[in-house]
């Protein structure tokens, strides 16, 4: 992956970290800019063949997590980011990083669940699983791990 993409890519991550973080919210505007710099850089970088590639990236990643959505197991926010990811990382690399955000997701939850098994009362457990933790962390991870394991960071 060029140094260009990968810089728009990582900074509108980070920014979606944070912002999921405090208010468990990934801003709409956030996404747009992802788009629209997204169909940008691979248009001008690669022509109309980065631009379908894109495109089908950003399909991709919609399709990965738009079940788990329709289930109520994320938020919207969720769905469009990864969507946006695979606009700037192509088709494979999305479903890699979609796959390896749920297995971080779950190990995240998994961990939450067990320390609060041991600190408080099955009330406060069942609260725990009642609440949603801000994903953009386990998209943000998973998508470092797809670009690692693709060879596409150098």
């Amino acid at each position: 992956m060029e140094a260009l993409p990968l810089i728009i890519l990582t900074a509108t991550l980070l920014v979606a970290v944070w912002t999921d973080q405090r208010s468990q919210r990934i801003p709409n505007a956030l996404i747009l800019t992802m788009l629209v710099s997204g169909c940008l850089v691979r248009g001008v970088l690669e022509g109309s063949a980065g631009l379908v590639d894109g495109l089908t990236g950003l399909l991709a990643g919609f399709l990965v997590l738009i079940i788990p959505y329709l289930l109520r197991g994320m938020a919207a926010g969720d769905v469009k980011l990864l969507a946006a990811v695979g606009l700037f990382v192509g088709p494979v690399t999305v479903v890699i990083a979609g796959l390896m955000a749920t297995l971080i997701g779950a190990c995240i939850g998994g961990a939450l669940i067990t320390m609060q098994r041991y600190r408080e009362s099955s009330a406060a457990m069942e609260q725990l699983l009642a609440q949603r933790f801000p994903f953009a962390v386990s998209i943000a991870l998973g998508t470092a791990t797809a670009l690692i394991l693709r060879g596409q960071l150098s």
